[in-house]
Formats: structure tokens, C-alpha cells, sequence
């Protein structure tokens, strides 16, 4: 009876734990956007609306034409739709290789505390990149960024900073 509580108990309190650290990367990003004003308005409306609503009603030659534009040309793109992506530090080599483990396995119940161990924004991450791509499309797509370099070095919110700083 005391193992069969004590495990979800862990569960609650570690994943509880994951809150406040989401909850400051999502102020540093807040103060990020309050200095770039016409990124932050694009960003929200991509958050409210989506990035294909607001790509297909920004204005040619605007901020949020350019930032979608920036974010559709690149598969890590979506992330901008999780709140904080923008200053998570994470690897986003180490993402794409989560990526590459999902479609080498089968997805079980003995993967999933694998998937855990990673934490809940490499879970939120892959749930909005699913949401948009197949997995097999995903795998080709972040592949293909790992045989050109560009994420070698880089965390996601880095990477991510970069396709959008080049609108400002």
C-alpha cells in the first residue's frame, strides 16, 4: 500500500517543482519582449491566434509578416507557441536527439518515465511539434538542421531569439 502512494506522490512533487522554474523563464521572457515592443505584439498574436492565422492576416513588409515568415521556414518555429520557449536554455541538439529516440523506439510504458526524467517542457515541446508534423516529417526536418550546424551550440531560446531578432 505505502509503495503504491509513495510513487505518485514523487511524481506530484517533482513535476510541482518544474513550476517555478517555468514561471521565471516566462518573466525573463516577459522583460525580453517589454524592450522589443513590435516582437512582443507578434509573438502574442501568434500565441492567441496561431502562426498560420496571423501569417495569413499580417501585412506585407510588417514585424509579424516577417516573424512568421522566419518561424515557418524553420521546424523548431512552433516552439514560439510555448510560453517561455524564448529564454529556455535548453539544448536544442539535445531535443532533436529526443526527437530521433522517439521514431528509433516504440513508444511504451517503459519509455515514459525516459520521457519524464527529460522534464515537462521537452514534453510541451514535442506535444506542439507533434501537433504540427509528422513524426517521420519532424525526424527529416530537425535532421537536416543537425547536418547543417545550426544547432550544435544553440539552446532553443536562443535559436529561437535569432529567427525573430531578425525582424526587429
Amino acid at each position: 500500500m505505502q509503495k503504491s502512494f509513495i510513487f505518485p506522490a514523487l511524481l506530484c512533487v517533482s513535476l510541482s517543482g518544474c513550476d517555478f522554474f517555468v514561471d521565471s523563464k516566462v518573466k525573463v521572457e516577459q522583460q525580453y519582449l517589454a524592450q522589443h515592443q513590435e516582437l512582443k505584439q507578434a509573438v502574442e498574436d501568434i500565441r492567441e491566434q496561431g502562426l498560420d492565422a496571423v501569417s495569413a492576416a499580417a501585412e506585407k513588409g510588417s514585424v509579424a509578416a516577417c516573424v512568421t515568415k522566419q518561424l515557418e521556414m524553420d521546424p523548431m518555429g512552433k516552439l514560439i507557441a510555448v510560453e517561455g520557449a524564448l529564454q529556455d536554455s535548453a539544448n536544442l541538439a539535445a531535443l532533436i536527439n529526443t526527437i530521433e529516440d522517439l521514431t528509433a523506439q516504440e513508444l511504451s510504458l517503459e519509455s515514459i518515465p525516459g520521457l519524464l526524467r527529460q522534464g515537462s517542457d521537452t514534453l510541451s515541446y514535442l506535444r506542439t511539434l507533434l501537433s504540427t508534423y509528422e513524426l517521420s516529417d519532424l525526424q527529416q526536418q530537425t535532421h537536416q538542421l543537425l547536418k547543417d550546424g545550426k544547432t550544435q551550440s544553440q539552446n532553443i531560446g536562443e535559436h529561437l531569439r535569432n529567427l525573430i531578432e531578425q525582424c526587429n
